[in-house]
């Protein structure tokens, strides 16, 4: 049976993959409809977080990042700096709304679900200039690896699909966000509470036939529709 979106209800601390959303349609295209309100990409200046940027993130009940790497290491027996068999991970995003932020995602172990906070990457180059680079930074807590291995496995299945990332809301509190003055000057915050996380992946074949895909899809048509059985294979071949 098809996932369809949550409801949802305040607070509320949960993580859910949807592979197919019917009802919410709208969150799953948000990525691509941010397209057309990008703010010219000249709103990256030597301050690296701006007021403007903080007020929406602050007054947000979400961050929107696609994932676009992700870091695995793996260690089994032992060398001569002692043994024990680990997996570590480490992604990397970015927000392209209000303003381009790219984003670090670590994991911990933790009682809460995760947390957000402001840093910068100093003295890149800008068109020309010297900036000062906006850089989220978020950790999930995952005493199971289960955070790390979903992020992994959806952004290879999207890779697979013909997609360079994999779209991840991340839930917040609204309201919080907003940094004091000093923080500003430095650069980089205290915590926020992350509640929860969501990520959406459609998986099939990039040719696949437009009336093989489900009814309910806008691109769903019947045209082309096989005629007899061999006419099956040829298409889904």
């Amino acid at each position: 049976m098809a996932l369809t979106a949550p409801q949802f209800s305040w607070p509320v601390n949960w993580a859910i993959i949807q592979y197919r959303s019917r009802t919410k349609l709208e969150d799953v295209m948000f990525f691509k409809r941010q397209q057309a309100q990008f703010p010219n990409w000249g709103s990256l200046r030597e301050i690296a977080w701006d007021d403007k940027t903080v007020e929406w993130i602050a007054q947000s009940d979400r961050l929107d990042v696609r994932l676009t790497h992700i870091q695995k290491t793996v260690s089994f027996g032992q060398s001569i700096y002692g043994s024990k068999d680990s997996s570590e991970c480490s992604v990397h995003g970015v927000m392209t709304f209000p303003k381009f932020i790219p984003v670090s995602i670590t994991f911990a172990d933790d009682e809460r679900f995760g947390a957000f906070f402001y840093d910068r990457r100093d003295n890149h180059n800008f068109n020309g200039r010297k900036i000062n680079l906006p850089s989220l930074g978020i950790w999930l807590s995952d005493r199971d690896g289960k955070k790390a291995e979903l992020l992994y496995a959806t952004l290879r299945d999207a890779i697979m699909r013909g997609s360079k990332y994999l779209g991840v809301r991340f839930w917040k509190n609204k309201g919080e966000g907003l940094m004091t003055q000093t923080e500003k000057e430095r650069g980089y915050s205290s915590q926020y509470a992350i509640l929860g996380m969501v990520t959406w992946l459609e998986l099939h074949a990039q040719k696949l036939p437009k009336w093989a895909i489900p009814t309910d899809y806008r691109d769903f048509s019947l045209n082309a529709l096989p005629m007899n059985l061999s006419d099956v294979d040829r298409q889904l071949n």
